[in-house]
Parts: C-alpha cells; sequence; structure tokens
C-alpha cells in the first residue's frame, strides 16, 4: 500500500508552481511496520542521500523490525478499530514529492513586483492508502445534539441523522460524486462528537430538505468516525487549500498530531482559486495608515514585507514601514479583514499604480479540502482514502451511541428550537458545485473562534480547536 510521504520542501513562495514536483533520491525508510490497530499510514522519513551501507543497514534494521513480534494494542473505551495487514518494505511507495527548488533572489522594478515571501522549509504529507473497506454502520437517530445553527440564527437541538443529513447539505452540493458526499458526512459526525465530548456547541449550518441523494449517502456510513489512536478526531474541514492544508498550530495553535500540512493536488481548480481584489496605492496607503497609525514608507516596496509565512503562501505575519523606521505586525486574518480577502493564502502584487491581492482557497485550510475530497472522489478515490489522506494516521472505526438524552419540547421564551431549523433554499448550486449564498468562518486569532461572514463558500469552518 502506499503511504505517507513526508517531505522537506525549499522555494521561494512567489515563484511557487503548486503542480511542479519531482522525484527525490536518498530515501531512507525507518521504519516498516505498521501494528494491529494502527493507523492506514506509516511515516517515511527522509534524508539527503546517504551512502550505500548506510542505506543497507536501515533496510536490514526495517525488514528485521517487520519481523520482529508486535505488542497487540488494545481496543479502547467503545470503539471498534480496524484491523490491518501487517506491511513489508516492498509494499511502500518510496517516492516523494519536492517543490521546485529556490531560485535567486532577483531585483524588481519597484513599478511592478510580487511581495517575496520567506524561505519555505516546511514538511508536508501526500498520502494515498489503500481501501479499508470498512462497511459497519448503525443508526444514529436516537442520539441528539444542540448546536448554533448560523443559518437560521438559532440554536438547535436534533437527532443526529437528521442534523448530519442538513449539515452536509449546507456544505456541499449533491450533484457531487458519492465518495465526496460519504467523506464529509463521517468529517461532520466525527467533528460533531468531538465537540460534545468536549463541551463544545459549535457554530454549524443546518439546511433541510435534503435530497435522498444526500441521505442515502450518509446512511451508507453512518455511525462511522475518524479516529486517532482510538480517539473520536477534531474533524475540521474548509472549503478549499492554497494547494496545502494548514497545521492546527499555525491556525489556533493548538497541535494535533493528525492536522498537519497535506498536499491537496487539485484545489488549483476550486473556483475560489486565483480570487483577486484590485485597489490603488493611494487606497492601500490610506487603509494601512488608519491600521497603524503612521505615515508609510516613501519606498511602496517596504509597504508590505511578509515576516512569516506556512503552507506555501498562508501568511501568519506581515510587516508594515513607516517613512520615519517605524515598523507594526499585522496578522494575515486581519489582511482579510482590511482588504476584504477570502482567505490569508495570497500574492501582493504591485503595478500600474495599484496593488492586487490575489488569494488561493477559501478558509482557513485545515483539515479536509471540500473541493479536494469533490475532485479525490472524481479521480476515483474512496471516502476512507480521501479522510486518510486529510487527516493523518487515522482509520475509521464504529462509533458507540452517544448517551445524551432526547430534549424535552420548550416554550416560546426559551431560545432553543427542537424543531427542524428554518428552510434555506437560497445556497442551491446551479452548477454542481459547492454551495453558494452559505457561511464560511473567518478565523478570529484572538480567542480560536470562528465568526461566521455572509456570502462565504462550501464550508462553516470548526468553531474551536482546543489546546
Amino acid at each position: 500500500m502506499s503511504v505517507s510521504k513526508k517531505a522537506k520542501i525549499t522555494m521561494v513562495s512567489v515563484l511557487l508552481c503548486i503542480g511542479t514536483v519531482g522525484a527525490c533520491a536518498g530515501i531512507v525508510l525507518s521504519r516498516g511496520v505498521i501494528e494491529k490497530g494502527d493507523t492506514a499510514a506509516a511515516a517515511v522519513s527522509v534524508s539527503e542521500p546517504a551512502a550505500e551501507s548506510v542505506a543497507d543497514e536501515s533496510s536490514t534494521e526495517s525488514a528485521e523490525n517487520a519481523d520482529a513480534p508486535k505488542e497487540e494494542k488494545i481496543e479502547k473505551q467503545s470503539f471498534k478499530l480496524t484491523s490491518f495487514k501487517k506491511a513489508t518494505v516492498d509494499s511502500y511507495d518510496m517516492s516523494i514529492h519536492k517543490a521546485a527548488a529556490s531560485a535567486e533572489k532577483k531585483v524588481q522594478d519597484p513599478n511592478d513586483f510580487t511581495v517575496e515571501f520567506p524561505e519555505d522549509t516546511e514538511e508536508y504529507y501526500d498520502v494515498h492508502n489503500e481501501p479499508l473497506n470498512f462497511t459497519e454502520t448503525r443508526s444514529i437517530a436516537g442520539e441528539y445534539y444542540t448546536v448554533n445553527d448560523i443559518i437560521s440564527g438559532s440554536v438547535v437541538t436534533m437527532n443526529a441523522h437528521d442534523m448530519i443529513c442538513s449539515m452536509v447539505y449546507s456544505e456541499i452540493s449533491d450533484a457531487w460524486g458519492d465518495e465526496a458526499i460519504k467523506a464529509q458526512a463521517v468529517a461532520a459526525y466525527s467533528f460533531l462528537r468531538f465537540c460534545a465530548t468536549h463541551g463544545i456547541r459549535p457554530d454549524v449550518g443546518l439546511k433541510t430538505n435534503y435530497t435522498s441523494k444526500i441521505e442515502n449517502c450518509i446512511s451508507s456510513v453512518e455511525g462511522q468516525v475518524v479516529v486517532y489512536q482510538g480517539e473520536i478526531i477534531n474533524a475540521v474541514y474548509s472549503a478549499s487549500t492554497a494547494g496545502w492544508s494548514t497545521a492546527s498550530k499555525n491556525i489556533w495553535g493548538g497541535d494535533y498530531h493528525y492536522l498537519q500540512r497535506v498536499k491537496s493536488v487539485y484545489d488549483s481548480k476550486d473556483p475560489n482559486w486565483g480570487l483577486e481584489k484590485t485597489y490603488t496605492k493611494d487606497q492601500v496607503k490610506a487603509i494601512l495608515e488608519k491600521r497603524v497609525g503612521f505615515t508609510l514608507s516613501d519606498n511602496v516596496m517596504e509597504w508590505f514585507t511578509i515576516a512569516r509565512a506556512f503552507s506555501g503562501k498562508y501568511i501568519s505575519t506581515i510587516t508594515i514601514t513607516g517613512n520615519a523606521g517605524q515598523t507594526a505586525n499585522i496578522p494575515g486574518e486581519a489582511m482579510c479583514d482590511l482588504f476584504d480577502l477570502k482567505s490569508i493564502a495570497m500574492d501582493i502584487i504591485f503595478k500600474d499604480g495599484s496593488f492586487t491581492f490575489k488569494t488561493y482557497g477559501w478558509g482557513h485550510g485545515t483539515g479536509m479540502s471540500q473541493w479536494g475530497a469533490c475532485l479525490y472522489a472524481d479521480a476515483g478515490w474512496t471516502y476512507d482514502q480521501i479522510l486518510t489522506h486529510y487527516y493523518i494516521d487515522t482509520t475509521l472505526a464504529l462509533s458507540s451511541f452517544y448517551s445524551q438524552p432526547a430534549p424535552q419540547q420548550t416554550d416560546d421564551n426559551n431560545d432553543t428550537n427542537t424543531q427542524s431549523p428554518q428552510d434555506d433554499t437560497s445556497g442551491a448550486a446551479a452548477d454542481g458545485t459547492a454551495q453558494q449564498g452559505q457561511t464560511d468562518g473567518q478565523v478570529n486569532a484572538a480567542d480560536g473562534q470562528d465568526t461566521a461572514a455572509d456570502n462565504g463558500g462550501a464550508q462553516t469552518e470548526a468553531s474551536q480547536l482546543l489546546s
């Protein structure tokens, strides 16, 4: 089976060509076994080309480890974990993706330039596991959950089956492939269970009148969850990425092993890819000076310096420079607010007296890319292959019954709605793409919460990551 391919990548991101990858020689396999109950992917570590004797020793050690008896893992709580066939060295896909090499820094024209990124040396995963063929399901209609419905503006308690159908229908189009819908269903239910377990009332979209296709896909995977080391994961997702998903530590600060930087090869086909907003030089100057409280440098090339970025083009911090040498740091999220942008992954281009902000993807980019899932499904991937691609070292399990009792009917003075949420038909997509007219959370870096913004893309993002 194919496994996790974890690579060091180096490039000047302004010259980044997301679709250009190459093979890398000198791979050393550090571990060649998967224990029973472990995840579907084993790590492959990468090093510089080593002497032949070192490579031989590593291969020999891996082979010995593969033959060594393994301690049985104990199934945790009420999860039924999937068992996996033990792998050998020959089972691994030894290829590795590597981005374009760094180019020499060139002198830019002050009248026509793109703001340069720091060198990107982050690791990333690109996992393609064999299908799990996990088919166990159970009804979740007897479970009840309470959420903040961002479509109706109400607090809603609903049985889990109807809630997941409504959540999925608000997130993606039923014109998408079955495997993409199943992946969304399992991720949404896993996210709901994670939030309930940790006392979080999440913000989600609930769109009623879901179609029979949506319900049939959900019924085929009902009760399944994504687990890491026996525990249900925080299965966050966003509409799309900038070619790589983002690690949770770079967005909310909580470092989850299964929420790392992952290659998402099809996201450039998302309609939200490459959206542009253009402002004149004077408009940008006025916006920035109001924000930072000082006069900008006379050199327009000093207005923006990308101090820190991650996952390619995702901007963490931009430094603004004043005419007296003052500096102020602006978070990437604040750039979205200032210039009405859809993503903190962007290029900043100056030409002919105007700035163009070109964004990639939509939303925080952590976890599963919904557009990526749609297009991986079109390429023949199963829903579990999609899930274990985006959520590192995870597998599927059949969840136990969630014991929160059904709610009592409330009176008119209570803001909890135990009935169906208000219908919303404005989000129907005419072209079979991600739902339009829905909401997409914008990350608030101050408290880890997402604030809903009108007219978003495909996804209502996770309300919180626990650190």
